[in-house]
């Protein structure tokens, strides 16, 4: 859930990445924060697997008033066995992406993937109160599924999605740039509702 502390004008955004195991989720967030920090995430490691993490004021986002948005990321641990960590991670997200291993024989863990994140967050949150974006990975490989079999069976919510090879960078900006332009735009219409806006704008 989204910080809005007036005090130091600043909003805090948490986006996490989601998904099955090896499917790439560290490569993004590793790649992110190369670029955008010039050094690797943290390890956030506990008992029950580890995950990865940096945060960041992007230059470039300074909202009216002198307010500054800083987005936290994180990624999930995607074995079967760190369910209970996942759900840890996920809990008060702003944004998620999801991000699909394209390989034919990973499809059945993309599937297992995406019902746990329904059943964690709500199938009547995710993309309407949470924004998702989804991430077609591992474009490079022989043996994956077109894309439009993938949009088909796993973007029921008819999210922006993107096709990416993590582990080069492609599609990795294009990824993060949506669900971040995605998560605040949430936030700041969320705040206006509920009567935020008069303090984002005095």
């Amino acid at each position: 859930m989204a910080i809005i502390n007036h005090g130091t004008r600043e909003i805090s955004l948490k986006i996490v990445y989601w998904g099955t195991g090896f499917s790439g989720k560290t490569e993004n967030v590793v790649w992110l924060s190369r670029r955008i920090l010039g050094e690797d995430p943290l390890v956030l490691a506990t008992q029950e697997g580890r995950t990865l993490f940096f945060d960041f004021k992007p230059l470039s986002k300074e909202l009216p008033n002198g307010y500054k948005v800083r987005y936290s990321v994180y990624t999930v641990p995607g074995q079967a066995i760190y369910a209970a960590s996942r759900r840890l991670v996920v809990e008060g997200a702003d944004g998620i992406v999801f991000v699909v291993d394209s390989q034919r024989e990973r499809f059945e863990n993309n599937l297992m993937a995406l019902e746990e994140l329904l059943s964690v967050v709500g199938p009547e949150n995710l993309g309407s109160r949470i924004p998702l974006v989804i991430q077609y990975n591992k474009r490079d490989l022989e043996n994956i599924y077109p894309v439009e079999f993938l949009r088909e069976k796993l973007n029921r919510f008819r999210a922006p999605d993107f096709e990416a090879v993590a582990l080069k960078g492609i599609g990795v900006e294009e990824t993060f740039n949506a669900i971040a332009e995605l998560s605040l735009e949430r936030v700041l219409q969320n705040a206006k509702l509920q009567g935020e806006e008069a303090n984002l704008n005095r």
